[in-house]
């Protein structure tokens, strides 16, 4: 007898075992057919071709690579390695949007270098600076359509946007630019910053989260539509005290508008929009009455009759509608301006219009219209085709915006509408307006990223 560790065995028995063979049945030939069609190659040894049942392979398994993702590469190339993973955005709303800013600079440069010499010496002087803030806002625009959108209607980051945009809005009373007679604008860091740019895309981009969140409730008016016309009615009020009345009313026809997309109920939207017009009124009625701030009564008396004052109140808007005129169908030729020399007042800013139709003539101006209208066609084909509510409430927020404005804009021009201030997107001298007008591109682009494109 011998004793072993656990116990008791005979000699007979511990001699048997001792000459036993054992063997182990053959071990499976992993199958390494399932690679994966980008050339990539999955862990064999751990699912692909293993036999249910047989032992795991020992020892390191080679890491899933994936394209795109090389720890030792520069930050650049990671950079351009991750956006040449993203999906495709919309080719055609990009060319139109290069096309416009394309038309901008060189209508923007033949509108302006007279001034821009007479001014500064520098007949390339709106130019230059016009060409710097069009490369800032072209990388942004990239920049921007890497970005997820939802970032932008997040809690914590929607917070900081309303914040920011407030902020700057009440710095402008106190730190701000006068030109024109009115203060909008702030200078930061030698830049001079126009805060009501932000705080139009704060509007689009708070609505747009109020309706992703908040639409189960837009039957009900405290939870549901009273967030909408609260904040629209700060924005307007932190517009209008400026007083920058395009901004009011742009801000005011995009709240507005997302308002009713968002499918808010005509028994609350109509008197709420009705009560912050007759609070504006009050407004301008007091600016008027009491801090005797004739900025309204020049606007209508232009409006109604621009040639009751043409060497003073009225004397802008009828130069305007002489450039139009004296331009015909087909123009004076390009350059061949004669309006921009010192006679039509802001003809590099507002009035970069009528110079299009003076040296190129209607039809040149019916080509900026259509070109216009293209760019909102392809936004909302983006919107109607995002995959959530947010998307497509951003999407069309941005492409009402700046077709608004260009409406808004020509409008004013062409004596159609009265004198506001209100800039030609893409066309204009500006470069807060530029560079914001190319970020929500950016964001638009994204958007387009992954909606169902046809």
């Amino acid at each position: 007898m011998t004793e072993s560790r656990f116990g008791i065995r005979s000699a007979a028995d511990a001699n048997q075992n001792r000459q036993r063979k054992v063997t182990a049945p053959p071990r499976p030939t992993p199958d390494f057919s399932g690679y994966m069609e980008s050339g990539v190659r999955a862990n064999a040894g751990r699912t692909a071709g293993r036999v249910k049942g047989s032992p795991r392979p020992r020892g390191k398994t080679a890491p899933l690579k994936t394209a795109g993702r090389n720890k030792n590469a520069s930050v650049p190339k990671r950079i351009y390695d991750y956006y040449r993973t993203l999906p495709k955005f919309d080719f055609v709303f990009f060319t139109m949007v290069m096309v416009l800013v394309s038309c901008g600079l060189i209508v923007m440069y033949s509108a302006s270098y007279a001034t821009a010499y007479s001014m500064y010496g520098d007949s390339n002087y709106y130019l230059i600076k016009q060409l710097r803030f069009a490369a800032l806002g072209f990388a942004l625009m990239i920049v921007f359509s890497a970005i997820p959108y939802d970032v932008f209607i997040n809690p914590f980051v929607l917070r900081i946007e309303m914040i920011v945009a407030a902020g700057l809005m009440v710095a402008v009373k106190v730190m701000g630019v006068t030109q024109g007679g009115a203060e909008r604008w702030i200078e930061i860091a030698g830049i001079t910053f126009q805060p009501s740019e932000l705080l139009k895309f704060v509007v689009i981009a708070l609505f747009a989260s109020l309706a992703k969140n908040r639409y189960d409730k837009r039957n009900e008016f405290w939870r549901g539509f009273s967030p909408y016309i609260i904040c629209l009615g700060v924005a307007c009020g932190l517009t209008l005290i400026q007083p920058h009345l395009s901004g009011t009313i742009i801000i005011f026809l995009i709240g507005t508008f997302m308002m009713f997309i968002a499918e808010c109920r005509l028994k609350f939207l109509i008197p709420s929009l009705l009560a912050i017009v007759a609070a504006g009124a009050l407004v301008l009625l007091f600016m008027n009455s009491v801090l005797h701030i004739d900025y309204f009564g020049a606007r209508i008396q232009s409006f109604l009759d621009p040639e009751s004052d043409i060497t003073n109140k009225t004397y802008q808007t009828y130069q305007s509608l002489v450039t139009i005129g004296s331009g015909g169908l087909w123009g004076l030729g390009f350059g061949n301006s004669r309006q921009k020399f010192s006679f039509l007042p802001a003809s590099q800013n507002d009035f970069v219009f009528p110079i299009i139709c003076e040296e190129l003539g209607f039809a040149a101006g019916l080509v900026v219209i259509i070109m216009f209208v293209v760019f909102v066609w392809r936004g909302c084909h983006i919107a109607a085709r995002s995959r959530d509510r947010a998307g497509m409430m951003i999407a069309v927020g941005i492409s009402f915006q700046i077709g608004l404005q260009a409406l808004l804009n020509i409008a004013v021009v062409t004596n159609s509408f009265f004198n506001t201030g209100v800039s030609l997107p893409f066309f204009s001298y500006g470069g807060t307006a530029l560079v914001m007008q190319m970020i929500e591109v950016g964001i638009i682009l994204n958007i387009s990223r992954k909606a169902a494109l046809e």
